[in-house]
């Protein structure tokens, strides 16, 4: 295989690996020293032909590819830069109606209120909102790219909890220990040992009859395995309800499904399962730079292996006289 294949090759290769912190920005290993050390290997391949080249070793085509090799080598730099300098990807979990501030990437996150509905449905949004004034709204699925940040939402178990007391009456839920105390959405933060299983867990309180209740989240398989009669195979919440003092009150621990109320210690619970987002942060390589080396790349291959001229083409005969 000739220098000039390894080079192009090489150059290749260095650029879809930058590339590939774009398309998968969350993935850990761009911040790996092996990482690191393919392009770094990839960068001394394209040097050392290139300065071959240069020499007038690989005749006039390897002298023009040289303008592209440096555009490989400048894509090269701005992944390395982002691999070893930028941050391992963030998740940041924020209670419907809360701001989270992104001061290094001069953003703030608002997290969109959510009812029932929506958190059913899992398509709740979050708007990002730059330091210049301008707002750009991100659902679930969609990637944003501000500066030397991408931006994306993944789904998170979330379940909006509905109230009432003995006589039907609605009764305020607040979560003394979350930052939106009076938001009726459980992010399940926390997570308990339950027989051989790790199930996620969150807590709430309704002052008004004063009473502390804590949720555990059952997965289907999970439910399936307790043999929870009439819910297995389902997804459920299991309730435990205690008085003022901490002590589980008469009849106040039992499970209820998604969308259906149970009546437990007094109160009368319900619980939407669903999904709310949370906002996933990864650093990716300085957009300028990237596409400077891209359009320096390509313009070199253009310069490098288009015809130099029209060329020698053969002589039309003549036509013949009348």
């Amino acid at each position: 295989m000739s220098a000039r294949i390894v080079a192009l090759v090489s150059a290749a290769a260095c650029i879809a690996l930058v590339l590939a912190q774009d398309a998968v920005p969350t993935w850990s290993g761009f911040h790996t020293w092996q990482y690191a050390t393919v392009l770094v290997l990839l960068g001394v391949t394209l040097t050392a032909y290139a300065l071959e080249a240069r020499a007038g070793r690989d005749g006039d085509v390897g002298t023009k590819l040289v303008v592209a090799l440096i555009g490989a080598l400048v894509v090269g730099a701005a992944g390395l830069a982002s691999g070893l300098l930028g941050p391992d990807s963030q998740t940041i979990v924020r209670a419907p109606g809360t701001v989270a501030p992104l001061p290094d990437a001069g953003i703030a996150a608002f997290f969109g209120n959510a009812d029932a509905a929506t958190i059913e449905r899992g398509d709740a949004r979050v708007v990002l909102r730059q330091k210049n004034g301008v707002s750009l709204e991100l659902g679930p699925g969609e990637r944003r790219f501000i500066g030397t940040a991408a931006f994306e939402l993944h789904p998170a178990l979330a379940a909006f909890i509905e109230a009432r007391d003995e006589r039907g009456r609605h009764l305020t839920v607040t979560q003394p220990t979350n930052a939106a105390f009076l938001s009726p959405i459980l992010l399940f933060p926390g997570s308990v040992p339950v027989a051989g299983r790790t199930l996620p867990s969150d807590e709430f309180a309704t002052p008004a009859v004063q009473r502390q209740i804590k949720a555990f989240f059952f997965s289907r398989s999970a439910t399936a395995a307790a043999r929870a009669h009439g819910l297995a195979g389902k997804e459920a919440i299991l309730f435990a309800v205690d008085d003022s003092q901490g002590r589980m009150v008469q009849g106040g621990i039992g499970f209820a499904e998604s969308g259906s109320a149970v009546n437990l210690g007094g109160l009368s619970l319900r619980a939407t399962i669903g999904t709310y987002p949370a906002l996933v942060v990864s650093a990716v390589p300085y957009p300028p730079a990237l596409w400077l080396g891209l359009v320096t790349f390509v313009a070199g291959l253009g310069f490098a292996f288009a015809p130099s001229g029209p060329g020698l083409s053969k002589a039309r005969p003549s036509q013949s006289k009348a």
